[in-house]
């Protein structure tokens, strides 16, 4: 029994023992943990983000020979024209006429040895200043829509650039380097010599609208119907969005706690969005109309396919950027293809009042087909026989006419007008039909 009690107070010792070296463990262990990032929220892209010289850009180019008058409306030879330009150094931009008639505006743009810019919309000098290098400090918030060099001949070689509003008239004169414009003419006059012939008629338009003389073949197009949802859309521009169906019961209306709605137009292929809170009535900077709007589709990602600036209307603060497609604008009845952007401001901070844009995507060609249009002469032939005041027409352009028809959405190329600033298709009857074919 002695060595028993022994044993028991020997166990005990060692128990307390462990205890107390078990608690000193527990309180001075430090785990080796490793650090757990904490995810960051990835913001909704739903296409590409675009600078001011991808979206604004001239559709035409016009080169005005002794003998005769080429041009293009290719994007990569105007690209490759523009890369160079955005080279110089332009300089004392400044009023040259305040008002130019018809007959005046008509000697800048026809002149022989000049190279006319032909922009589909308005272009205030900053948005110029920013693609360009304009060493001029203060330049003003006047617009133009046509850029017109004046390259002279070999001999007698001018550094004049011109800015030209043809709407209201307005001409401003700016200076480059001799160096410039010679090399600009052996560039680029020269390769022009190869161009495509154009003509103009005289019966149509204030100032000259020309066109290709001779036939041009263009590829029509069938590409599967392929859509972003309007809940990604939702997502991309609204604050934590809710859904509900729309009183069609068809399509989906979003709204938030901001008070924007967004509705899916299901049979136009496009969204609406409004903020009510941001609408104004006092007209816009076109200059910050212009970086606004491409600054907000930027957000977003909101430059699916090639859109092109095409115009504003600065009082209403409205912007529009037109679907291109192969170089021309496309152009529907019924499917949205415009991407437009009316600004507003809410509190005292600017943001867009409005916004429609369509929903589609072109990635998966069906099928192609060759189409040979018809000459020039032959459209302008049929646009005198109009029974319209001729004068009214602005300009003329291939053009494609978009057709949407589940599975597929069609591009068919065909001749277009814009008189009293509407775009019109002209009938392929009345230019002599179509020459079609296979690829």
């Amino acid at each position: 029994m002695k060595y028993l009690e022994h044993v028991k107070s020997i166990a005990l010792f060692i128990l307390i023992f462990l205890s107390l070296a078990l608690t000193f463990t527990i309180w001075t262990f430090t785990p080796s943990l490793e650090e757990i990032e904490t995810p960051t929220q990835v913001d909704v892209a739903i296409g590409n983000k675009r600078s001011a010289d991808e979206v604004v850009r001239p559709v035409k180019v016009l080169y005005h020979h002794e003998d005769k008058v080429t041009g293009t409306f290719s994007q990569t030879e105007i690209e490759e024209m523009l890369e160079t330009i955005q080279q110089w150094q332009i300089s004392d931009v400044q009023i040259f006429e305040e008002e130019a008639g018809t007959e005046v505006l008509k000697q800048y743009l026809q002149n022989p040895g000049r190279t006319v810019l032909y922009y589909p919309g308005a272009v205030p000098f900053p948005v110029f200043d920013a693609i360009m290098d304009i060493t001029d400090n203060n330049l003003p918030e006047s617009t133009f829509n046509r850029v017109v060099v004046e390259w002279g001949t070999e001999e007698d070689p001018d550094s004049v650039i011109y800015f030209i509003n043809t709407g209201s008239g307005r001409v401003y004169e700016a200076q480059v380097s001799e160096t410039e414009l010679i090399k600009f003419r052996g560039d680029y006059v020269q390769q022009s010599e190869e161009y495509d012939r154009y003509i103009t008629d005289p019966r149509i338009g204030n100032l000259p609208v020309y066109v290709p003389e001779d036939p041009i073949e263009k590829t029509g197009f069938d590409y599967l119907l392929e859509e972003t949802s309007a809940a990604i859309f939702a997502d991309a521009i609204m604050d934590s969005p809710s859904a509900e169906f729309a009183g069609d019961l068809q399509s989906e209306e979003f709204t938030d706690d901001s008070g924007a709605i967004m509705r899916e137009l299901d049979s136009q292929k496009s969204i609406n969005y409004v903020q009510p809170k941001a609408e104004t009535s006092d007209p816009a900077i076109p200059s910050d109309l212009v970086f606004n709007s491409i600054n907000f589709v930027n957000e977003h990602g909101g430059w699916t396919d090639q859109y092109v600036y095409f115009g504003m209307k600065s009082v209403n603060q409205q912007i529009s950027y037109q679907l291109f497609f192969e170089g021309s604008p496309v152009f529907s009845n019924m499917t949205a293809v415009s991407l437009d952007v009316e600004w507003g401001i809410d509190n005292g901070i600017e943001q867009a009042f409005r916004y429609s844009r369509p929903t589609y995507l072109l990635d998966s060609v069906a099928e192609t087909r060759t189409i040979e249009m018809a000459s020039g002469e032959a459209v302008l032939d049929a646009l005198a026989r109009l029974e319209m005041d001729l004068s009214t027409i602005e300009a003329v352009t291939i053009g494609y006419e978009l057709t949407e028809s589940e599975p597929l959405i069609t591009f068919q190329p065909a001749w277009y007008y814009k008189a009293n600033g509407k775009w019109t298709r002209l009938s392929d009857e009345s230019v002599g039909g179509v020459k079609l074919g296979l690829e």
